[in-house]
């Protein structure tokens, strides 16, 4: 059995209330981290444009059920958590707000202690495209429930804002702290997309994350000195609910694995990289995508 040396490290997993992040921090809990969950409840009407008497009645995979599962709150995760014995607490923020960045590490340190690995998970992530709207409105859906958009400076900034600045502003406050307690181990692990080198349909998300992507290789530069490691994981197409019967389908013919993805997926990447397995292992993108890389 392999020892991560995780037990007692004090992670921040941002996002964490379903999905990906929920299931990273039911991981590094089971590692014995402790771990402080960020996330952000996003109303089914305001954020996806689905009523909330849809979403609420949603049971399967598609766009209402997926901003079901945005909209939650991180409670269940926390029970989980717990009931597997780990240490967890959840607090719900605005990473839009630059504010918010100083006050979660306040908190974090509040509950658990000094904090050892970050995992910036959280993400905007809505579509938009160069095309003009006359256009888009002979075409208007993406993954076939999902609609597009022009872009704009709003829909570009929504996205940069939480995708690329909290990221930069989470990796400055947190080896602020490191430095100033002069520690001598970290790890910074970023979620990408593979879509992030283009991603069409959803042009600012995957902008976006391939903005942190080059945050992520500087950063790995600058703070390996430091010994804080610094690195990507990139998702192929993970089903948190978005992906509905007939579109998993046509994707599981493009994986050769021939299986879309799970959160647990992602997760066991994580621990990898935050593990003392990944010691000499900094500025990386792993694909994790089942053999399918865009």
């Amino acid at each position: 059995m392999i020892d991560t040396k995780l037990k007692d490290k004090v992670a921040i997993v941002t996002g964490a209330n379903h999905g990906i992040g929920a299931a990273i921090s039911t991981a590094l809990a089971g590692e014995g981290a402790k771990v402080f969950m960020t996330y952000l409840s996003l109303s089914p009407s305001e954020y996806g444009g689905v009523s909330e008497e849809e979403a609420k009645g949603a049971t399967v995979p598609g766009r209402a059920y997926y901003h079901k599962m945005q909209a939650k709150s991180a409670d269940e995760a926390v029970k989980t958590i717990h009931e597997l014995g780990g240490k967890c607490y959840a607090w719900e923020t605005d990473l839009a707000d630059p504010g918010n960045i100083t006050r979660m590490f306040d908190k974090a340190e509040e509950e658990f202690g000094k904090v050892d690995i970050l995992v910036n998970n959280a993400a905007h992530g809505k579509c938009d495209s160069f095309i003009p709207p006359e256009e888009i409105s002979k075409d208007p859906l993406f993954v076939d429930e999902f609609p597009i958009a022009t872009i704009t400076a709003n829909s570009h900034d929504e996205h940069f804002a939480v995708n690329c600045r909290a990221v930069a502003l989470m990796i400055k406050e947190y080896t602020r702290r490191y430095l100033s307690r002069k520690a001598n181990w970290g790890r910074i692990i970023n979620i990408s997309t593979d879509g992030a080198y283009a991603h069409p349909s959803a042009i600012s998300y995957g902008a976006s994350k391939y903005a942190t992507e080059s945050y992520t290789r500087a950063a790995a530069i600058e703070l390996g000195p430091y010994g804080i490691t610094v690195n990507v994981i990139s998702p192929g197409a993970v089903q948190t609910g978005w992906i509905n019967a007939e579109l998993e389908k046509s994707l599981v013919e493009t994986y050769p694995l021939r299986r879309i993805g799970k959160p647990e997926d992602i997760a066991q990447a994580v621990i990898f990289f935050a593990s003392e397995q990944a010691d000499w292992i900094t500025g990386q993108v792993l694909y994790v995508g089942g053999g399918n890389r865009r």
